[in-house]
């Protein structure tokens, strides 16, 4: 990889909002048969984990749709250092996944996402990357996202399991407060708390631990939108617990749901055009 190419991925900010919050919110699904036998304390235990999947699986309902396409904006702030991006995103389920990016440093940019492989297009270059190993772990244009993340995808489904901790208030919103756990050793953050709206079924805000317990981001939806008939988040903040002043505000606008996307859409001849 030429070294130009390697700092503009470095340097790139590519929002993958699609399911940031569906994807963690959903990530704890199950069957019944998934939670402990009912006796003594292990029933109650039983029983938190049956309501806080129902809720989870609540969440997932109130939020589906076959495709989506959107434009978006993303401002990061770094410190003192504020960049602004634009794209247009085109996404079919959530494992076909196609941008571009609008905005003037990076027009004709391009990212491609297939299951869980990554590629990036750069045009100035002509030079198509498939993001892995390193660099999956660097954040999206420094962004506070990163392709590691954008990356799991529906895969979470099966890897976590869920309790009921609380019931809380939060911003005048009553609130569930839901702890997903996962033993698995490659899970970006084995711990998740949700806080999901007792009454919308949305999750405001998310918490992402690392094994050691320690916070790593909180993620905040700032704003909510009905579209056709479902309650979606628009606007969500990604906070980095670890440096001061860092964060992500993603936002959407002109979404369109459940529209008609052809295959051709998302292959490599549609990132490199």
């Amino acid at each position: 990889m030429n070294t130009t190419v390697f700092s503009r991925i470095r340097n790139i900010t590519i929002l993958i909002f699609i399911g940031i919050f569906a994807v963690a919110a959903t990530g704890a699904q199950g069957s019944p048969g998934d939670a402990p036998p009912s006796s003594g304390a292990g029933s109650s235990m039983a029983a938190s984990s049956q309501a806080a999947l129902a809720l989870l699986d609540a969440v997932d309902s109130a939020q589906q749709y076959s495709s989506i396409s959107y434009t978006g904006a993303m401002e990061i702030t770094q410190g003192s250092r504020v960049l602004k991006k634009q794209y247009i995103a085109y996404a079919r389920g959530s494992d076909h996944v196609l941008l571009e990016f609008t905005n003037p440093e990076d027009r004709g940019v391009r990212m491609l996402r297939l299951d869980a492989s990554i590629w990036m297009y750069f045009p100035s270059e002509g030079d198509t990357i498939r993001i892995s190993g390193s660099l999956m772990r660097q954040g999206l244009m420094g962004s506070n996202l990163s392709y590691e993340e954008v990356a799991e995808g529906e895969s979470l489904r099966s890897s976590y399991s869920a309790e009921i901790v609380k019931e809380e208030i939060l911003d005048g919103r009553p609130c569930t407060v839901v702890k997903l756990t996962s033993s698995k050793s490659d899970i970006s953050y084995p711990v998740r708390i949700l806080w999901v709206d007792s009454e919308r079924k949305v999750p405001l805000k998310i918490e992402l631990y690392v094994r050691s317990g320690l916070l790593m981001k909180t993620m905040y939806i700032r704003n909510l939108q009905k579209i056709s008939g479902r309650l979606l988040p628009t606007s969500i903040e990604i906070v980095d617990a670890l440096k001061k002043n860092s964060k992500t505000l993603f936002s959407m606008h002109n979404i369109k749901l459940d529209i008609a996307l052809p295959d051709s859409m998302f292959t490599m001849q549609a990132l490199t055009k």
